[in-house]
């Protein structure tokens, strides 16, 4: 990258790995000047090791990579100029490619009804931005209440893009920020982790959102999670043990939304 490490704090956090993660960590200590490992003892998901790590960060702005990526030279300091151009926005995306590229992987996000997303280069209503490669001000981070921890993986950035903007911030792209990220959502879809919390954290990301909460879960339950359910389904090598995955999601998913229409309203 372009900008010394001694300018920047490098935080790794593992979640608890078993495959010699720490060992290869460690490996890079002598390279960074400013350099934490923190290391928890089970997997405590995404969302919450974000959250620890934005607790321990010394810096007003936190940046998200992806353990599965690799950065183009100009990667952090195209992130960093978006925000210092303007003092508006509470969070940038970066463009992040498949692989060696040029296919989009995620980019600005548009949210549709469903918490369904049209991905695109900046040139339409940005709601949200990929977790994988994201910067965040952790002022407007720590005002919204960080990451939900209960959503494990998957879904949290668009939650996050839902209470920032209703908090009143804006979030940005950064079209020159790239990244190359190495998963392959077909091959994904042949794991229980991506099916199951994919299918239930967007209802989850909805529910908690929506004014409208038992109208959504109503077309949730009659039409949106069928469709989403059957285009993940589709795209499974994994067909009769995906399809068990999503009626888990399903049955999961209802549970939790239904405990969240019984909380009470806090205003």
């Amino acid at each position: 990258m372009d900008i010394p490490a001694s300018e920047y704090e490098l935080m790794i956090v593992d979640n608890g790995s078993e495959d010699g993660t720490v060992a290869v960590a460690e490996g890079f200590r002598s390279q960074f000047p400013n350099f934490r490992l923190m290391r928890n003892e089970r997997n405590m998901g995404f969302p919450a090791a974000v959250n620890q790590a934005a607790g321990r960060a010394s810096s007003p702005v936190l940046v998200l990579l992806n353990q599965d990526t690799t950065v183009e030279r100009r990667w952090l300091s195209e992130l960093l100029a978006s925000l210092e151009r303007d003092p508006s926005l509470a969070a940038v995306g970066s463009r992040v490619v498949n692989g060696g590229g040029p296919a989009l992987y995620a980019g600005a996000l548009e949210v549709l009804y469903g918490g369904i997303c049209v991905v695109h280069e900046g040139d339409r209503r940005i709601d949200a931005v990929s977790g994988c490669a994201m910067a965040v001000r952790l002022d407007p981070l720590k005002r919204v209440g960080g990451f939900d921890p209960a959503l494990f993986m998957y879904g949290e950035d668009l939650d996050l893009g839902y209470r920032l903007r209703a908090a009143g911030f804006r979030i940005g792209y950064s079209k020159e920020s790239v990244a190359h990220h190495e998963a392959v959502r077909r091959q994904r879809a042949s794991t229980r982790v991506y099916m199951f919390y994919t299918a239930r954290n967007r209802t989850l990301v909805c529910v908690r959102n929506y004014r409208c909460k038992r109208l959504y879960l109503v077309a949730d339950v009659l039409a949106l999670f069928p469709l989403t359910a059957t285009a993940e389904w589709l795209r499974s090598h994994r067909r009769r043990l995906a399809l068990r995955w999503l009626v888990d999601a399903r049955m999961d998913s209802l549970r939790r939304s239904l405990q969240m229409l019984r909380e009470p309203v806090t205003v």
